[in-house]
């Protein structure tokens, strides 16, 4: 025994040195934005719930304000609950506010190498991709996509038609059918399609994992990395979530360099990619993950916010009225809404946006990191903190807005950011209508291109529905019991009719679909 006991004395002091540098890394540092009472070792991981934390996020604004500070392990965490703390950090800073942090799950485990943008430290591979992406989804070219946007939500009203109860699975559909065709140059014709249910499948996957609390806090203590996967369910579950992932877009985009070999060109995202892939100079792994993150950025975004925009219209009949006669000024029942009618649609806008601002589809925000020290409003951020737009809470700041719980288009009538008078700014000041997209250097490039389909779907939607409460009085509102977990959010499947407004307008939409058929035939086989 006296032979192993200097060993053993070895390891209880190495371990002794662990737990201080642990208590005192836990510790808040000086000048540091306020938040709850920290615990040794843990700092306040503890208080956080395992799903949905922007709502706690929120909670704690009335007794810490809106910039609020954590500890979670060793890392500082700051919580910006208010737009004026991301207009002046991440808009107007984001030379040093524009990386993300360490993200061994997602970034490790998922996508090594900095394959996916949206988890990519701020450096000369993110600018490669992010130049890449906004060469992809620049004006022009998002314009561009509106046939094969107008011919696929012509499909999903029929579809809306002919099996109404199918709603959640039509307008899922939608959204990725325009992503696989525009980035892929494939039909989703049906939400049972093998990529459409393989997509979704991967990203629900992948968006529960990523949620703060649904996998142990391995970036705080990195010896939990050291946990052997038998013991470990997070890692088998990363590791599978790879293999899927990367399989699906390898697929994709080895069946577009068939149809560039046959000559069957779309001129879809992904066919311009291998073009200038010399020019890029992007290994086959990164554009395969470009395309396929093309792919998940537009697709759980899009349904979401369509689905909330639903779920709104059946307990707000009013709401309906007004942009139903809004549109039949436009269109009557010869025709449904186009792109060239968006800009006309002014109170249809105001529904967008604020659908947009009553139910974010990412509420935490995308968590951004700190290169350098800094400070701000009296506090000192050090280098390497964690900081999170809370886009939930600011959307429902009570100092910028009237009864923000409360679904009113009308206040984007009054001015474009909805806000109480007097508190209007202006985009010059690099105020937001919405945070849902994130803000500074890594604002979301497609945000363009989802309005242009939230537009679209909106305005054919209202034309040729009356859209009412399902059995039970229709849906639950509740963000904390009547919508999804993860980092992006929709609402759970409710209880809704579809009533067609008129057999003239059922007719129209059925020939507008037969018009769309052309197009879908460059898309198939």
């Amino acid at each position: 025994m006296d032979h192993f006991s200097p060993v053993w004395s070895v390891v209880a002091f190495l371990f002794i040195v662990l737990v201080a540098q642990s208590v005192i890394a836990s510790r808040r540092p000086q000048n540091f934005p306020p938040g709850p009472p920290v615990l040794a070792v843990v700092g306040n991981l503890h208080q956080l719930p395992r799903r949905k934390t922007f709502l706690k996020h929120h909670e704690w604004t009335k007794k810490y304000g809106s910039m609020i500070g954590l500890k979670l392990g060793p890392a500082n965490v700051v919580i910006l609950n208010s737009y004026k703390h991301v207009k002046e950090l991440f808009d107007k800073k984001g030379s040093i506010y524009s990386s993300r942090p360490d993200n061994y799950i997602g970034g490790d485990l998922i996508c090594p190498n900095d394959v996916h943008i949206l988890l990519a430290q701020h450096g000369p591979g993110w600018r490669v991709l992010r130049k890449a992406v906004q060469a992809l989804l620049n004006v022009s070219a998002v314009d561009a996509l509106f046939p094969i946007q107008n011919a696929e939500a012509t499909q999903t009203l029929c579809q809306l038609l002919d099996d109404p109860d199918g709603y959640y699975d039509h307008i899922r559909r939608y959204s990725t059918a325009v992503i696989l065709a525009s980035v892929f140059g494939q039909r989703g014709a049906e939400f049972d399609s093998p990529k459409v249910q393989a997509l979704y499948h991967a990203q629900d996957r992948f968006t529960a994992i990523l949620e703060p609390g649904a996998a142990p806090p391995v970036d705080a203590f990195p010896f939990l990395k050291l946990i052997p996967e038998f013991l470990a369910p997070w890692k088998k579950e990363a590791r599978e979530i790879r293999q899927e992932q990367r399989a699906l877009y390898f697929e994709l985009m080895r069946e577009t360099k068939e149809r560039i070999n046959d000559q069957k060109i779309t001129g879809c995202f992904m066919e311009r990619l291998l073009r200038d892939q010399e020019r890029l100079g992007l290994d086959d792994e990164h554009m395969a993950y470009l395309g396929g993150i093309l792919m998940e950025a537009g697709s759980d975004t899009t349904a979401s916010t369509l689905l909330s925009f639903i779920l709104a219209l059946t307990k707000h009949p009013e709401v309906l009225e007004k942009a139903q006669s809004e549109v039949d000024s436009i269109c009557g029942s010869d025709r449904s809404p186009t792109y060239a009618d968006i800009e006309n649609l002014k109170y249809l806008k105001c529904c967008m946006d604020e659908t947009l601002r009553w139910r974010p589809v990412a509420p935490g925000g995308i968590p951004h990191t700190l290169t350098e020290d800094d400070h701000y409003a009296g506090y000192f951020l050090p280098k390497g903190t964690i900081l999170f737009a809370n886009a939930w809470a600011i959307h429902n700041d009570e100092n910028e807005y009237e009864s923000p719980e409360k679904f009113i288009p009308e206040r984007f009538c009054d001015n474009k950011f909805g806000c109480r008078p007097g508190k209007v700014d202006t985009l010059e000041d690099h105020r937001r209508i919405t945070y849902g997209f994130g803000a500074g250097r890594r604002v979301c490039p497609g945000q363009r291109l989802a309005e242009n389909s939230l537009m679209l779907n909106m305005a054919k939607l209202v034309w040729l529905f009356n859209i009412l409460p399902g059995s039970g009085g229709g849906g639950d509102l509740s963000v904390e019991t009547g919508y999804t977990d993860g980092f992006l959010i929709a609402p759970k499947k409710f209880p809704v009719q579809f009533i067609p407004r008129s057999d003239a307008h059922v007719e129209t939409i059925r020939e507008e679909l037969q018009q769309c058929q052309a197009l879908f035939s460059r898309y198939e086989g």
